[in-house]
C-alpha cells in the first residue's frame, strides 16, 4: 500500500475521535502561532498544508479575519470536519489534495502542523514551498521528530528479538531538527530558525497509550499484523523497562521551524 494512501486512511478513520485525543498536536499548533507572531496577522494569502480537523485553521482565521486562506488535506472527510468549525467562512478555500505536490498560487505564509513528518519527499516539497511563497514570505511548520515514541520502539525490538525482519515504528524514520535545517537551507530559505522540545506524557497503561495514538490516526501507514505473543511481549517489555510510579511514559519529540524566502 502506498504510504500516502495509508496516511489518508488512518487519519480519515479517526476524524470523529481526533480532537478529543490530539492534545500534543494542539500544543504544537499553539506554540507555532506564538513563534511566528505577526507573520499571520500581516499575511494576505495563507496556505495551510494538512489542515486535518481544522484546529489550526480556525486559529488562523481568528488571528486574521481578512486573509484569503487555502486549507489543504488528503481526505474529504477531514476537510468537511474542518469546514464545519469555520461555519462557512467565505474567505477560505478547501482543497482535497496532496500538500507535497500542490503547485498553484502564491502565498505570504505557508503553515503546517504535525504533517511534515509524514512527507515522502521533504526536500523537494520544501523547494516547492519556496517557489509558492512571495518574496519575504514565511514558511512555518511544526513536526514530530525521530525520538517520538522511542519507548514503544525499544519495547517492540525486545519483543521481536530473533525475528528475521523486525521493523522500526514509523516515528524512527522522521527527520530530526538538524536535518530539517539542512533541507530548508538547501531549498533556498534564509533566516532559518528551529526549536525543539522532548515532551513526555504519562498514561495509566501501555494499552491506554496505544488507544490514544490510535484515536488520532497517528499510526503505521503500512500496518502489519503482530502475533499475540509478540504483542504481549511488547506490553511486558514496555512495562518492565519504562513504568514508573504506576504509569508509563510516552515521549514526543517536537520540532518547530520558521524560514523566510
Amino acid at each position: 500500500m502506498h504510504t500516502k494512501h495509508g496516511i489518508r486512511r488512518n487519519f480519515a478513520r479517526r476524524a470523529a475521535t481526533y480532537d478529543a485525543h490530539a492534545r500534543v498536536q494542539r500544543l504544537m499548533a499553539d506554540e507555532l502561532l506564538r513563534l511566528i507572531g505577526d507573520a499571520v496577522t500581516q499575511a494576505q494569502k495563507i496556505l495551510e498544508i494538512g489542515c486535518g480537523t481544522g484546529y489550526l485553521t480556525r486559529a488562523l482565521r481568528c488571528l486574521n479575519p481578512q486573509a484569503w486562506l487555502v486549507a489543504v488535506d488528503l481526505d474529504g472527510r477531514l476537510i468537511r470536519t474542518a469546514r464545519n468549525k469555520l461555519n462557512g467562512d467565505h474567505r477560505t478555500t478547501w482543497l482535497v489534495a496532496d500538500g507535497e505536490t500542490m503547485t498553484r498560487g502564491a502565498f505570504n505564509l505557508i503553515i503546517s502542523n504535525s504533517t511534515f513528518q509524514w512527507f515522502c519527499q521533504p526536500g523537494e516539497t520544501l523547494k516547492t514551498c519556496a517557489e509558492r511563497l512571495t518574496p519575504g514570505g514565511t514558511l512555518a511548520f511544526a513536526a514530530m521528530g525521530p525520538r517520538t515514541f522511542h519507548e514503544l520502539g525499544a519495547s517492540l525490538k525486545i519483543a521481536e528479538a530473533g525475528r528475521a525482519s523486525p521493523v522500526d515504528i514509523p516515528a524512527a524514520g522522521f527527520l530530526g531538527r538538524d536535518a530539517w535545517e539542512d533541507l530548508l537551507k538547501q531549498a533556498g530559505f534564509v533566516e532559518v530558525c528551529t526549536a525543539g522540545r522532548l515532551l513526555v506524557l504519562d498514561f495509566p497503561s501501555v494499552r491506554d497509550f496505544l488507544k490514544s495514538i490510535q484515536a488520532t490516526g497517528a499510526t503505521n501507514p503500512h500496518p502489519r499484523p503482530f502475533s499475540s505473543r509478540v504483542f504481549q511481549a511488547m506490553l511486558a517489555a514496555y512495562q518492565e523497562r519504562f513504568a514508573k510510579n504506576g504509569s508509563i511514559p510516552a515521549s514526543y519529540e517536537l520540532i518547530w521551524a520558521l524560514a523566510r524566502k
